[in-house]
């Protein structure tokens, strides 16, 4: 389901991810991934804020342990490392693909800033 700037989740998972990131998420998001209790685990950030600044990010990991788990992969060199084990088109195609499915959420008359990149703000050309 596709929200504007401003409109939110359900307000149990609006509570419940604003808990987990110890703020507001600043914009309209779905959970797409839930814990075996039904806590959000991941949410699909809608691609502009509730103001119209550009979401960089559309998948947020939100549970709080993995984060953490995650952080220390990536600092380990972890996403490098995946990276060097896969074709850099196949690393490519998928940043287009993210910085499509984001794009294609803004409306077509959109005239402010748009959020760019792949993920992570990757280069998706």
């Amino acid at each position: 389901m596709t929200r504007g700037p401003g409109q939110q989740g359900p307000p149990p998972d609006l509570a419940a991810v604003t808990a987990l990131l110890g703020r507001h998420p600043g914009g309209a998001f779905t959970v797409v991934v839930r814990d075996a209790g039904g806590a959000p685990v991941v949410i699909a950030n809608e691609p502009l804020l509730r103001d119209g600044t550009p979401m960089p990010t559309r998948y947020w990991l939100v549970d709080p342990a993995l984060r953490a788990r995650v952080g220390r992969l990536e600092a380990a060199g972890g996403v490098k490392e995946a990276e060097a084990e896969v074709e850099p088109e196949a690393v490519a195609a998928c940043h287009r693909r993210y910085a499509a499915e984001r794009d294609a959420l803004i409306p077509a008359d959109w005239r402010g800033p748009r959020p760019s990149g792949g993920v992570g703000g990757r280069d998706a050309a």
